[in-house]
C-alpha cells in the first residue's frame, strides 16, 4: 500500500509539472536580420534560431553612414525586441540600412497575452524611413495587430489554441543626398504564466486520494 502511494502521488506530481511546463508560444521559424549598405558595400548578419540574439551592421564611408542593429530574446512566455536602422550622408552621398524579424509561432493554448510598443521613425533632407510591426493570424488570414511610423500603446489580445502566427517587425532607413534618417521599436509580448499553487493542488489531491483509498 505504501508503494501504491509513492507511485500515485509521483504521477499527480509529474502531472501537475506537464501542465505548468506549457507554452504560451511554440516557436516553428525566425527570422531576425540587419544589413547595412554604402554604394557597393554591404555588412549583414542573420539568426534562424530561436532564444536570445544581438548583432549589429555597419558600414561608414567617407560622406555616407549606415546602421542596423537588432537584439531579441524568445522564450516559451514571452517575446521582446529591440531595433534600430540609421542612415546619414552628406555632399550627394547614399546609404541604407535594415533590422528585421519574421517570427513564426503556434498559440498551445486559448490566452490573451499583453503587449508593448514603441516605434520611433524620423528623417531630414532627403531621408527616408519605415518602421512596421504587424501580428496576423495565418490561420484564418486576420490581421490581429498593426502599427507603423510613429506610436506607442499598449494592451493585450487574444491567441486561439492551435492557431498559427507571424510577427513581423521592420526597420528601415535610407538617404539619397544629404540627409538623415532613423527607424526604431521595442516591442515585448508576454503570454500568462501558469499559477504555481496548480501544481502543489494536483500534487496535494493525489496524495490525498491515496490515503483515502488506504484507509
Amino acid at each position: 500500500m505504501q508503494l501504491n502511494m509513492r507511485t500515485a502521488a509521483f504521477a499527480a506530481v509529474a502531472l501537475s509539472t506537464v501542465s505548468v511546463a506549457n507554452a504560451g508560444f511554440v516557436y516553428s521559424s525566425a527570422n531576425r536580420t540587419v544589413e547595412a549598405t554604402v554604394g557597393a558595400t554591404t555588412d549583414t548578419a542573420s539568426d534562424s534560431g530561436f532564444g536570445t540574439w544581438f548583432d549589429s551592421a555597419s558600414v561608414f564611408a567617407t560622406s555616407s553612414n549606415a546602421l542596423a542593429q537588432h537584439g531579441s530574446q524568445l522564450s516559451s512566455t514571452s517575446m521582446n525586441f529591440a531595433g534600430a536602422a540609421q542612415a546619414s550622408a552628406t555632399a550627394g552621398g547614399a546609404a541604407n540600412a535594415t533590422s528585421f524579424a519574421i517570427i513564426d509561432f503556434v498559440s498551445d493554448m486559448d490566452q490573451v497575452v499583453a503587449f508593448i510598443v514603441g516605434l520611433t521613425s524620423t528623417g531630414s533632407g532627403s531621408g527616408f524611413n519605415s518602421v512596421i510591426v504587424t501580428l496576423t493570424d495565418t490561420t484564418t488570414s486576420t490581421v490581429r495587430l498593426t502599427a507603423s511610423a510613429t506610436a506607442a500603446f499598449s494592451g493585450s489580445l487574444s491567441l486561439d489554441s492551435g492557431h498559427s502566427y507571424r510577427l513581423v517587425i521592420d526597420a528601415d532607413a535610407g538617404v539619397q543626398g544629404t540627409g538623415d534618417s532613423l527607424g526604431q521599436y521595442n516591442v515585448a509580448f508576454s503570454a500568462p504564466i501558469p499559477a504555481p499553487g496548480a501544481a502543489a493542488l494536483l500534487g496535494l489531491a493525489g496524495v490525498v486520494a491515496c490515503r483515502r483509498r488506504q484507509r
